[in-house]
Parts: C-alpha cells; structure tokens; sequence
C-alpha cells in the first residue's frame, strides 16, 4: 500500500541528500531548477585546472631557462608534464559532467494532485496517467568512480523527458535511490506498469 505522506516525506528527505533542489507549498513540491554548485566546480574543475596549469607552466619555463640533460631528470619532468596535462584534462571532464547535470535539471517541476507538471520557459506541460506510458532509470560512469543516474519519464508518443538527475561515488546506492525515485514517482502518478 503507498501511504502518500510517508512517501512523501522520504521523498523530500532523499531529495535534502542529493542536493536537489525544492520548495514544499501546501500539498506541493516545486523542484526547482539546477543550482550551481560551487563546492563541485571548485574541487572538480578549477583546482584541478589551477594545479594542472602550474605544473605545465613550470615545467615548461625550467626547461626553457635551464634545459634538460640527466636522463633521469628528463624522465621526472617527462611525468610532471604528463600528470599536468591529466589534471587539466580531469577538470575538463569534471566541468562537462557539472554541466550535463544543470543541464538535465534545468526544467522547474512540480508534483501536485498526481500530476507532474513541468515548467520550461514559461511553457508548462502536465503528465499524468493519461499521457504517460513509463518511467525509467539508467546510470552513466564519468571517470574512474563517479556515476550519474537520471530519473525520466517517456510519454506515450515516445518523448523522454527527465525528472531527476543525481550522482553517486557508489554504484549500489545509486542504483538503489534511483530505483525508489523510480518507483515514487510511478506509485504517485499512479501508473501500473
């Protein structure tokens, strides 16, 4: 049985833990648009990019004003090089994984009375029981150890649209909250399949 009010309650409570966005008004949940989130681009792109940059640049100015002769030396500086242009390239990564997020999270939603509305440019546009035929989940890996899953619903003409996009350094809790989120918001837009 879905006992709406629990359900809802945990609702907000994973939503708070995923650093999503929303705003309860009465029997409402607005999940607002996307954020920037300075704490990620600061430690995944501009740290990165910074320290990236300096090892290069330094690199670059000893060989140029003191060159390189020892063999060994030739090698060390050989790997700073390499881990500089790696760090650049993870801040790279880093940026365009803080962007695919804003960007999947850029519609307002609201839940209210079984329905999703969705906001996009002052166009609104409803879903409900009527015009859904599914919602699903799916996971992508971006680097070594973080993944980002995303929520969508597809509608009965076969447009996929998605609701929530979270991430995760675990793939099993991942997994995990994207299925429920998957399986709230079939149960609240009542659809059975």
């Amino acid at each position: 049985m879905f006992n709406i009010k629990n359900e809802i309650n945990l609702f907000e409570q994973k939503l708070k833990r995923h650093k999503i966005n929303f705003e309860k008004r009465g029997d409402r949940i607005i999940i607002k648009t996307a954020k920037t989130d300075y704490q990620q681009l600061l430690i995944y792109f501009l740290m990165p990019l910074t320290l990236g940059s300096i090892v290069v640049l330094g690199v670059s100015l000893f060989i140029i004003f003191y060159g390189v002769y020892i063999p060994k030396i030739q090698l060390v500086f050989g790997l700073a090089y390499v881990s500089g242009f790696a760090l650049i390239g993870f801040a790279y990564g880093g940026l365009l994984r803080i962007r695919k997020k804003k960007k999947e999270n850029h519609a307002s939603k609201v839940l209210s009375n079984r329905k999703l509305v969705l906001k996009v440019d002052g166009k609104e546009k409803k879903y409900d029981v009527e015009n859904l035929a599914t919602i699903k989940n799916s996971i992508e890996i971006h680097g070594d150890s973080i993944l980002m899953g995303n929520v969508f619903l597809e509608d009965k003409e076969g447009n996929q649209v998605t609701i929530i996009s979270i991430e995760g350094f675990k793939s099993n809790h991942l997994r995990s909250d994207l299925v429920w989120f998957e399986n709230f918001f079939k149960n609240y837009l009542q659809l059975t399949t």
